[in-house]
């Protein structure tokens, strides 16, 4: 099974390897983060 993506053909397995890539860099990402900065805004600021 092929996949079209942005007009190149990848494979099933190229197309999991690269979520499985994304999903790491994402976790990495989050680690290196402040989590939820907007959570630490005030509402209102009047």
């Amino acid at each position: 099974m092929y996949i079209l993506r942005g007009g190149y053909v990848m494979d099933t397995n190229e197309f999991v390897e690269e979520l499985k890539e994304n999903k790491k860099k994402q976790e990495q990402n989050k680690k290196k983060g402040k989590g939820h900065p907007e959570a630490k805004l005030p509402n209102k600021q009047h």
